[in-house]
């Protein structure tokens, strides 16, 4: 019972996490990228929560965080997200 409402709570947390909306353009290879990295220490932000500039702030906290993690983040997926998240700012 303990595992059902841990799961029914990570759901939850998840929809909060994302607006509940889905991601735009899914199947697109900038949303590929941007859920493969960006959801290796987080939940992914919806890419409507921000304006480019701050995309372009967040990528490159992002990019500092990842080194020092010893993470790869290639520049062309950065560049990637960097596109798709403009592509989708507010």
């Amino acid at each position: 019972m303990k595992l059902f409402f841990a799961i029914v709570l990570g759901l939850l947390l998840a929809a909060c996490a994302t607006g509940g909306a889905a991601i735009p353009e899914p199947e697109s290879d900038g949303a590929k990228v941007f859920l493969a990295k960006c959801t290796k220490c987080h939940s992914w932000p919806h890419p409507s929560r921000h304006s480019e500039g701050e995309w372009d702030h967040y990528l490159d906290l992002m990019g500092t965080e990842m080194e020092k993690r010893n993470m790869k983040f290639a520049k062309d997926d950065k560049e990637s997200i960097r596109a798709y998240l403009h592509k989708h700012a507010r």
